[in-house]
């Protein structure tokens, strides 16, 4: 569930991919996607041997980074 709250969150932080998801309604698949991404990479992180805090911090920056991409292109 926490992974979910992070990644709806961060959808939030962008209003304007925020809005166009919701009217598309496709704002729950693509939450479950990032959800889903955010997850793997912060096991990822954890299997290379970052802790579990400083693993989950560089998951949510590279969604971030996914996230704004997916935004800067929607406002072009």
């Amino acid at each position: 569930m926490l992974y979910k709250t992070i990644a709806l969150e961060l959808l939030e932080s962008r209003p304007t991919l925020y809005r166009h998801l919701r009217l598309s309604r496709r704002l729950l698949s693509e939450m479950e996607r990032y959800a889903s991404d955010l997850r793997s990479l912060h096991l990822r992180q954890q299997d290379a041997g970052m802790d579990s805090h400083e693993a989950m911090e560089h998951a949510v920056h590279e969604i971030e980074v996914r996230i704004a991409q997916e935004a800067a292109r929607l406002e072009t």
